[in-house]
């Protein structure tokens, strides 16, 4: 799980850990004052990314608004195609 702040957005990166437990933590960042959070996917961890996003819409409700999706692919050193997809969501106050 990795994590980057700046501004008080917050990038989380989707890996092996369960779908629940970058949920909460999520949810932990948006009480901690973080108003902007992006879920990034990469490959095969990108029906995770929905899976995640799906977590918090059903927890948090009308509270969560969907900012913006995006889908995309990017290219390895090795000139291997990698897909991806950005959820970006933040708190409703």
């Amino acid at each position: 799980m990795v994590a980057m702040s700046s501004a008080r957005e917050e990038v989380i990166v989707i890996g092996r850990e369960r779908p629940y437990r970058y949920a909460l933590d999520i949810i932990v960042r948006m009480n901690q004052g973080s108003d902007n959070i992006t879920i990034i996917g990469r490959s095969k961890n990108i029906p995770k990314a929905v899976t995640v996003y799906n977590i918090l819409r059903d927890r948090l409700g009308n509270a969560l608004e969907l900012r913006d999706v995006s889908i995309g692919s990017t290219y390895t050193k090795r000139n291997k195609r990698i897909s991806y997809i950005e959820i970006k969501v933040s708190r409703k106050i």
